[in-house]
This record gives structure tokens, sequence and C-alpha cells, in this order.
């Protein structure tokens, strides 16, 4: 772990941090399931809350039969549920996430979410992905560039709403050391837009909110209680389609950035 550069952590009395980092924990190929997240205990606390080991273990999708099976066995999105499980079984009321949805499959990452919505405490994530964002937070803690930082209260969605773009010209002198002195920057020259683009740029909108509907939909169909019991070549190619039609949405966001700075930065005629 890196030692921060400055600044300090006052910590209460009773605060329990957990955390789950990018590169996760190691499992115990030879131990089953019940056994990796049993921890030689076979009730697990949630909150107020007092269940059963099967019983949690079930939440995390484990039919009696996989609760049984050798952690080698398992799938790679059944290894991601036992990691899951087993991490927020810890408890405490401080949870850290650090890129919580990388290489999660839609089951495992719908438990992830499902899971830190009803968690008590308070949860602090790090991550690129917007919709798991706007389905989880309630807050966002915005670095916006320099040494800006922003807190706005809501999703990522209403974040980028209210949002003000960062302006290097406004931001305070570094106090840091004096660094050589670096080559200037290219300067970004304005043009006016091309008529493709000015097009473009006003039908970009609908074509977004077009592209998250998809996104909501086929989000829907996979979260249907009979969406599992299909063959895994099709979850396979439904997870992928998932993928591409989110893909497709951030790719506009960023195009939609892109023809915004371009208008802002053309000429005035």
């Amino acid at each position: 772990q890196l030692e921060p550069s400055r600044g300090t952590v006052a910590l209460g009395t009773r605060t329990e941090i957990n955390y789950i980092d990018q590169n996760r924990m190691l499992l115990d190929e030879e131990k089953t399931v019940w056994d990796e997240v049993s921890d030689e205990t076979e009730a697990v606390r949630l909150g107020e809350e007092s269940i059963s080991l099967r019983s949690y273990l079930r939440r995390f999708l484990f039919t009696e039969d996989r609760i049984n099976t050798k952690i080698a066995q398992l799938s790679g999105g059944e290894r991601s549920r036992v990691l899951l499980a087993k991490i927020l079984k810890r408890g405490g009321n401080v949870l850290m996430l650090d890129e919580p949805t990388n290489d999660l499959d839609l089951g495992t990452l719908r438990l992830l979410e499902e899971a830190l919505v009803a968690f008590g405490g308070c949860v602090i994530a790090v991550s690129h992905d917007r919709y798991f964002l706007n389905r989880v937070c309630t807050g966002i803690l915005a670095f916006e560039g320099g040494e800006r930082v922003d807190y706005h209260v809501g999703n990522y969605d209403r974040y980028l709403e209210k949002r003000v773009p960062f302006d290097p010209a406004a931001a305070p002198a570094p106090t840091a050391a004096k660094a050589p002195p670096a080559a200037p920057a290219p300067e970004v020259k304005g043009r006016k837009l091309k008529w493709k683009e000015a097009r473009e740029l006003e039908t970009i909108e609908a074509t977004i909110l077009e592209a998250e509907n998809l996104v909501v939909k086929m989000e829907e169909a996979f979260a249907a209680p009979d969406a599992y019991l299909k063959p895994k070549e099709e979850l396979e190619a439904i997870t992928a389609e998932l993928a591409g039609a989110r893909q497709r949405v951030a790719q506009l966001y960023a195009r939609w950035e892109e023809l915004e700075q371009l208008a802002a930065l053309a000429p005035s005629s």
C-alpha cells in the first residue's frame, strides 16, 4: 500500500473499516465454499440481523450442492461471489471499495449493488462505472483538477447536471517546490463546427437517452428470476451485448463533451 504524501486521517473510536481492492484477496483452492466463507463460524451478523451461514450463502446464489464444492472447481463468477460474501461477512461500519465492479459478471454485480444499498454504514467507492455510481451512491466527491475537490449530493447523473467545469486559469497556484520548466502545451485553436458536427451536437442528447434506455431494458431483462436458467453460452452472449451497450453510452458522452468543447472554442462570427 502507498503511503499518503500529505494529509491526516481521524478515525472515530467506533469506526471499523473494511475494504475491497482491485486485486481482491486470494482464495484457498482446496477449501469448499462453506469453509472459505465460514471462518469457523456458522452465523453471520448483518447489521441488526443474524442469519445462518447457509442462508447467507444462498443470498449469493449458492445452491446446496455448490456450497460444498471446492474453490478450484468454481467458475469465475462463482469465485467473485465467494470473495464478495467473504468480504461483506467481515462487517464494519465503513466500507472502502477500489474499482469494485472490475471483472464481475452481471449476476455478481447485481448482488454487490443490493448488498451496498442495504449496508447500514458508510460506503466510499472509487469507480469508473457510472451505472454502478448511479445505483449505489448518494453523494459524489469529485476531483475536478488542480487542488479543487467538490462534494455533490445525489448520484452521478445529478453531479453531471450541476458540475462546473474545471478552469485551470482560476485554480490556485501550487505551493510545491518548483519543477524544471516543461515544454509549452500546444495551443488548442477553436474552429467553427462543421454542419455535420453541429447537427450531431443537436441530436446527441436524444441519442444518449435512447442508448441509456436500451441499457436499462437489458439490465431489467437480465435481473428477471428466470435469467439465470438460460444456457451458459446464451448468458455469456447477453453479458457481452450489455457490456457493448454500456460502452456505447460512455463513447457517446465522450463525443458529446468533445463537441461541446469545440463549440465553446469556436470563434465568434
